[in-house]
């Protein structure tokens, strides 16, 4: 599996848990799931593309204190989080 590919799964994954109910967004810089949800499916396409200005964006939306650490956080999956965070930089 390539980089890519893994970070689209690492990206599947995060759309399939915002989609299972209702996620704290007001600590991110979105102004709800569905938005996030937009950007990561946005991302995925790029990323499919061989876009490496999408890789980076997803690797920032990873960052501590990013988008999408603070959803996690103040939703209740930090644990799954902190998985996925490892796919995403696996060093």
């Amino acid at each position: 599996m390539t980089h890519g590919e893994q970070l689209c799964e690492v990206i599947n994954d995060l759309i399939r848990i915002l989609r299972t109910g209702e996620h704290d967004t007001s600590w991110s810089s979105y102004r709800s799931t569905d938005d996030a949800i937009a950007e990561l499916e946005h991302l995925e396409d790029r990323i499919r593309q061989g876009d490496p200005s999408a890789e980076q964006r997803l690797k920032e939306l990873f960052l501590p204190t990013g988008a999408l650490e603070e959803i996690a956080v103040s939703s209740g999956w930090v644990g799954t989080w902190i998985e996925l965070t490892k796919k995403v930089d696996p060093q």
